[in-house]
C-alpha cells in the first residue's frame, strides 16, 4: 500500500519519530496524532493495521526459527505464536490471511 501525502510533513514526522524517547509516552501521543491529521482518518487506520499486520507476521516467523530467543520454552512460544495468529486473523482481510498461513505451511514443509 502507498500512502500519498505532504512530503515535506513525512520528512517533519520521520525527524520527530528518530528523535522520540520512548520512555516519553506524551511524544508518542503527538506523533500518533500528527500521523492521524497527515493520513487522513481512514488512511490512518489502514496503516495502523498494517503495522499491526507486520509485526504480527514478524513475532510468527521469528518463533518459527528455533535458534530465535533460545532461552524462551516452545510452550510460550507456541503460546506467543497462536496469539499473533489471532491477531493477524482479525486485522487481516481472510483471503489474505489463508494466503499467508498457506505460504508459511508450504514453506516449512519445503524444509
Amino acid at each position: 500500500m502507498t500512502f500519498k501525502t505532504n512530503p515535506e510533513a513525512i520528512d517533519f514526522l520521520e525527524l520527530m519519530i528518530k528523535s522520540l524517547d520512548e520512555s516519553n509516552e506524551n511524544t508518542l501521543v503527538i506523533a500518533d496524532r500528527y500521523l492521524k491529521l497527515l493520513l487522513g482518518t481512514n488512511l490512518y487506520y489502514e496503516y495502523r493495521s498494517m503495522v499491526v499486520r507486520e509485526d504480527m507476521k514478524e513475532i510468527i516467523e521469528d518463533n518459527m526459527n528455533p535458534d530465535f530467543d533460545v532461552h524462551e520454552t516452545p510452550d510460550n512460544k507456541a503460546l506467543e505464536s497462536a496469539a499473533a495468529y489471532r491477531i493477524l486473523k482479525y486485522y487481516s482481510v481472510p483471503n489474505e490471511y489463508k494466503a499467508y498461513v498457506e505460504s508459511l505451511r508450504d514453506e516449512h514443509n519445503e524444509d
